[in-house]
């Protein structure tokens, strides 16, 4: 199979981040919308996110690899799976990603293409709660991988960040890209930026957690090939 050009991961991972942005945010606008209750807006929102994200995953894997998170690059650059300008060029494109799938969502229902979220979302619990969600994403797609079962990335994946919302403090979050994305938009899945600058350090900080356990649990194989 012929590898794909640096402008095509570049494209795959945009549009990846793009579409699982959209989705969340367009979730948040419909759940408003229809005036759902907190624990139905909650379900409706859970099952949005999951289901594009298992989509776009094994849509673009071929691709990109499916990284469409920030975490999931900076762990894949120390593992050196990934060049540190690759990797550079795949978070610029995500953030970009973030902001495009922000406007998609508002531009749909109406709304101003891009505004300032003012959901506040701080307080120690909550932050705990994203590095507990991103560092369990990131271990998840790195075990698999030093497994040989990235097949289940999609739906694994997927379903963490579906289950997340519900059992997470934060709602989780779980990639720096989709945080900045839900700075820009009025919906109830928003963040100020004040909050989303906090989810960023504990974002990293759950990757690096993920990226150690992973580590050490990875096939002794796998470490000196």
């Amino acid at each position: 199979m012929v590898r794909p050009t640096l402008s095509q991961r570049l494209l795959a991972e945009f549009l990846g981040t793009a579409l699982i942005v959209t989705g969340v945010i367009g979730a948040g606008h419909m759940v408003q919308d229809l005036g759902a209750s907190p624990a139905l807006g909650l379900l409706m929102i859970a099952l949005s996110v999951g289901f594009i994200i298992v989509l776009a995953i094994s849509m673009l894997a071929p691709i990109s690899g499916s990284h469409f998170n920030p975490a999931v690059s900076l762990a894949m650059l120390l593992r050196k799976d990934i060049s540190s300008v690759d990797a550079g060029l795949y978070v610029l494109t995500q953030f970009v990603g973030g902001a495009i799938g922000a406007l998609v969502a508002n531009v749909m229902f109406s709304a101003p293409a891009w505004s300032i979220s003012q959901v506040d979302r701080s307080g120690m619990g909550i932050w705990l709660g994203e590095a507990f969600a991103t560092g369990g994403l990131v271990l998840i797609v790195l075990v698999l991988v030093d497994g040989g079962r990235v097949e289940w990335i999609p739906p694994s994946v997927g379903m963490w960040v579906a289950a997340g919302h519900i059992f997470t403090s934060s709602t989780s979050f779980a990639n720096p890209a989709v945080t900045f994305g839900r700075m820009l938009s009025g919906a109830i899945t928003g963040i100020t930026p004040e909050s989303g600058l906090y989810f960023f350090v504990f974002q990293i900080v759950g990757a690096l957690v993920a990226l150690m356990i992973a580590t050490t649990l990875r096939p002794r194989k796998a470490l000196t090939s």
